[in-house]
């Protein structure tokens, strides 16, 4: 770590500079820590659902338990903006405590309810956690640093998104139970617990303002009308296929509220008299040049790569090779190790070169060809070709995904770097929602479109039942012969699902192609 430039310290605060050697080196590892837990809580649901489902005797409301996380994180825009106005490190712990305190909920949950509870606490917890980590980074550090430790922070994010699922399944299969899928945040947050307390800067950009005037300085509304929005979207886009049919009037209705709410937000933020420009929610103030406005589309587009490419290649196998989620699980390793050796690289080779461009124009090409590719999958396809197709995507994603948060930084007046961060975190979180949501839209109606098709006489809870997996006692009733078609069919909606990658990682790729300067040193 290094001091702040003078103009960020005059903004941020009059905390001394960090000892290199020690209280810097405590406080990043703390950070990680942090990052580490959100993401192991982000995923730690997927294998065991079936476990919580057997304990509480219920299956109506087991969509509620992945969605309420994602709706404790629609809090991420609002979070990330009081970490510019309050002191970060008191938002930080009291982010530590909601997070393990909604763990704790959960793990000790009495029913479906509670559990659900806890997870929309920790949702809003691990945002802090998150978007904090990021803002210290952004201000304690140089421009020339912070690529670095971003791809430190996105390294940790994906490894911990890849063993949520094989820690959570290794617990549910064991005496411990699926509940200390939950319980395990508890002693990690402990043992960092002296770092969190005593190595992190009491950072307040406001230090001279008082309480009272910063609370009013708020954009109440917007904020009030933001998460409505982003619980309305999540909502629709979780339960769409799930919990409600597409076409129900359920689905719909949250669909017209999702629009309506984003019209209204767009509106309050362009037009709302009682709120200065600097302070209203979202940060556009800032956002003067075309690279900080494609940055944050670009954050948007690439983790959609990133969380849909965790999420069906691990399909691809369970349903073609007959792998165990456990199994599965594994087998993105490629996946995520050139996501992480991306992104170090990046981290490493930008700072010393000072051009982000170049990263974004080559990122982009591989997602490209890595999801077009992907688009030709089919059962009988080879584990090195499938494991090539992801190192392709794997490269992409990390050679720019933790290099925007720096530039934008970089890009970004001293005193909108809280700003800068929270654009972007929310660009991510929204990017991942309406990427699983669209993909999952394709995968679930051509997979059920197609097995109706060859199975007329099957009901359609026999056929739901398929496109979830290959252990339910339906799909072992089945032939041999059929159970081929079956897996055929399933991969090859998996493969069309990939479609949306390729439109979307082809407008990044054009988006780049306008990014400043081609050859613009910033850092």
């Amino acid at each position: 770590m290094a001091a702040t430039d003078e103009s960020e310290s005059a903004n941020q605060s009059t905390t001394p500079p960090y000892d290199k050697e020690n209280e810097w080196f405590f406080a990043y590892t703390s950070l990680l820590s942090t990052v580490l837990l959100f993401a192991l809580d982000n995923t730690i649901v997927a294998n065991i659902q079936p476990s919580i489902v057997e304990s509480f005797g219920t299956q109506d409301t087991l969509a509620w338990i992945g969605v309420s996380f994602v709706l404790g994180q629609s809090v991420i825009l609002p979070i990330g903006k009081a970490f510019g106005m309050f002191s970060m490190k008191t938002l930080f712990l009291i982010s530590l405590v909601l997070f393990e305190g909604g763990s704790a909920i959960c793990g000790a949950s009495p029913n479906m309810t509670a559990l659900i509870i806890g997870r929309v606490i920790s949702g809003v917890g691990g945002s802090g956690l998150y978007v904090g980590a990021m803002t210290f980074i952004a201000v304690m550090t140089t421009p020339h640093e912070r690529p670095i430790y971003f791809s430190g922070i996105m390294s940790i994010w994906g490894f911990g998104n890849v063993l949520g699922p094989i820690i959570g399944g290794s617990f549910a299969q064991s005496s411990a139970t699926w509940r200390w899928g939950f319980y395990i945040n508890l002693p990690i947050a402990g043992i960092f617990l002296p770092a969190y307390i005593f190595c992190l800067p009491n950072i307040n950009a406001m230090p001279n303002t008082a309480l009272s005037k910063r609370l009013r300085m708020q954009d109440w509304l917007g904020i009030v009308v933001f998460v409505a929005f982003c619980a309305c979207f999540s909502m629709a886009g979780s339960f769409g296929g799930t919990l409600f049919a597409w076409s129900s009037g359920s689905e719909i209705t949250l669909w017209v509220m999702t629009f309506v709410l984003l019209i209204a937000f767009i509106l309050i933020t362009k037009y709302h008299p009682f709120v200065a420009a600097e302070h209203k929610l979202l940060p556009v103030q800032f956002m003067k040049t075309k690279d900080l406005i494609i940055l944050p589309i670009q954050a948007f587009l690439v983790a959609g790569a990133m969380f849909m490419s965790i999420y069906y290649t691990p399909l691809i196998f369970q349903f073609t090779r007959g792998d165990s989620p456990l199994e599965a699980g594994v087998r993105i390793l490629p996946l995520i190790c050139m996501i992480v050796f991306g992104s170090l690289l990046n981290g490493v080779v930008m700072p010393r070169l000072g051009y982000y461009m170049p990263w974004y124009i080559v990122g982009n090409a591989m997602l490209v060809v890595g999801a077009a590719l992907m688009t030709t999958i089919k059962a009988s396809t080879s584990n090195a070709a499938i494991y090539g197709f992801t190192v392709l995507i794997g490269l992409g994603v990390g050679c720019y995904q933790s290099a925007g948060i720096a530039v934008v930084s970089a890009l970004a007046p001293a005193s909108e770097v809280n700003n800068a961060v929270s654009l972007m975190t929310i660009a991510q979180v929204v990017g991942t929602i309406l990427a699983l949501s669209v993909s999952g839209s394709i995968f679930q109606n051509i997979a059920l479109s197609k097995l109706a098709s060859v199975l007329p006489n099957a009901t359609h809870s026999d056929i739901t039942q398929l496109v979830t997996g290959t252990s339910g006692s339906f799909y072992k009733s089945l032939s041999a012969d059929l159970k081929t078609v079956v897996v055929e069919q399933v991969t090859m909606a998996i493969r069309d699902s990939f479609y949306y990658l390729v439109g979307s990682t082809a407008l990044a790729f054009i988006l780049s192609l306008f990014l400043g300067i081609p050859m613009y040193r910033i850092l």
